[in-house]
């Protein structure tokens, strides 16, 4: 079951969309609607969804606005809005689809589907997360690092990564073996799947592997890896980075 919230400072709007999630009823529950960006702020800190159905054109605090204030979503958005300048808006804030008012039932059924994907694979995630870290508790047994590519998810010791570089939406991932690969993750995201004690994030678009530093080039805020590639340091981190060995 979805449990998903509705924000639109129409409230006719609201209406109109519950009329059409009642079509869904075995599939979506409608946990609250809200006509003030502000009041489902408040109703978020203390309730978890799944998805926010969010128009983006409001007074006061529009649907932009709304998202920006959370450093990191644990729910998926749907614009909902009757302009479709915003159309590039909603990709470049990862929107998982977007709905032009008047809302066509058929594309709200490819929405609900693409939700119901989506959270089926952070399930299947999670689940694989739990046991890694199980067998990560094993005397010996080092946790292996989980990365999807392409459909499939791949395992890689820590000793197979080189380091990561952030490219805007995307991230680098350069290996031992002289390959990388490429993912629509943000630097930060990766630094959630790569995490300590064996990688750090060295500066703003760069996380090494810690065990792969051959030298540290004080004066000049470099790090030298193995096969001789050279990565900056940021200067708020040149003083922790020796703590770090």
């Amino acid at each position: 079951m979805i449990k998903c919230v509705i924000i639109d400072d129409e409230f006719n709007a609201i209406k109109a969309l519950m009329l059409e999630l009642r079509n869904f009823s075995n599939r979506v529950e409608v946990s609250g609607k809200f006509t003030q960006a502000e009041s489902a702020l408040e109703f978020l800190k203390t309730n978890e969804v799944d998805v926010v159905f969010l128009d983006i054109e409001m007074p006061g605090m529009n649907g932009l606005d709304f998202l920006e204030r959370f450093q990191q979503r644990d729910f998926q958005v749907v614009f909902t809005t009757a302009y479709s300048k915003y159309a590039l808006k909603a990709i470049q804030n990862e929107a998982i689809y977007y709905l032009l008012k008047p809302i066509d039932i058929g594309e709200l059924e490819i929405c609900l589907e693409r939700i119901e994907k989506k959270l089926f694979k952070d399930t299947f995630e999670n689940k694989l997360d739990k046991a890694l870290d199980k067998l990560s508790r094993i005397k010996g047994v080092p946790k292996k690092i989980k990365i999807l590519n392409d459909g499939k998810v791949v395992f890689y010791q820590p000793d197979d990564i080189l380091y990561c570089e952030g490219d805007g939406n995307y991230s680098n991932v350069y290996f031992t073996k002289g390959n990388r690969v490429m993912l629509s993750k943000k630097l930060k995201q990766m630094e959630d799947v790569l995490g300590e004690p064996f990688f750090y994030r060295v500066h703003n678009s760069y996380i090494v592997n810690l065990n792969k530093i051959r030298a540290y080039n004080k004066n000049e805020g470099i790090l030298i890896m193995e096969n001789n590639i050279n990565i900056p340091v940021s200067r708020n981190k040149r003083s922790e980075i020796l703590d770090k060995f």
